[in-house]
């Protein structure tokens, strides 16, 4: 059974960001079939993820969270934009991650912002974050503005049809990037 961590590095609880995680991850279930969701919200983990600079120093909390983007089969990773970049809180979780576990996972990555410009640190932050873990990532990135939301209500019909596409990438990515099961060779 697949496993999809969700992980919001808004540094509040309620917003856009989350809206847009909470409906890509919805998209991709629903076209995966059978599959677990797991949810990290930085914002109420904050204090956890900061027990720490290094990974031997965090909280036994901390552990557990970080171990969930480690655990993952995909990541549906998503962060407001400030100042041309994600947040600090989700560059610090990141930081935390083991390299060498995240080889071959596979990724959403998701961006809210106030304007369409800072959409590109998608494309010049967001990437090449993943890629340092060889993650590999879905063509389609989701980007939405403050005028694609009703209060953090998902209207626009452009968003929802990227967060579509971006879901069924990643469908076909985990279909084909499955291990095979192993075949039992007949006694002779």
């Amino acid at each position: 059974m697949c496993l999809i961590v969700t992980v919001n590095g808004s540094p509040r609880e309620g917003g856009r960001t989350g809206a847009v995680l909470r409906e890509t991850a919805d998209a991709v279930r629903r076209q995966l079939g059978e599959s677990r969701l797991e949810e990290v919200s930085l914002a109420a983990e904050w204090k956890e993820i900061f027990s720490g600079l290094w990974r031997p120093q965090i909280s036994d909390r901390a552990e557990q969270v970080v171990r969930q983007a480690e655990e993952a089969d995909l990541l549906i990773v998503g962060s407001p934009i400030y100042r041309g970049s994600y947040t600090g809180l989700l560059k610090h979780y990141f930081d935390l991650v083991g390299r060498e576990v995240m080889a071959g996972k596979k990724a959403i990555i998701i961006g809210t912002g106030g304007s369409p410009l800072h959409g590109l640190a998608l494309e010049h932050q967001f990437r090449p974050l993943m890629g340092f873990f060889n993650i590999q990532t879905v063509a389609t990135a989701v980007y939405g503005v403050e005028s694609d939301f009703d209060d953090v209500e998902i209207r626009d019909d452009l968003l929802r049809a990227r967060i579509e596409r971006a879901a069924g990438e990643a469908a076909r990515l985990l279909a084909v990037s499955k291990p095979a099961e192993p075949v039992m060779e007949a006694a002779l």
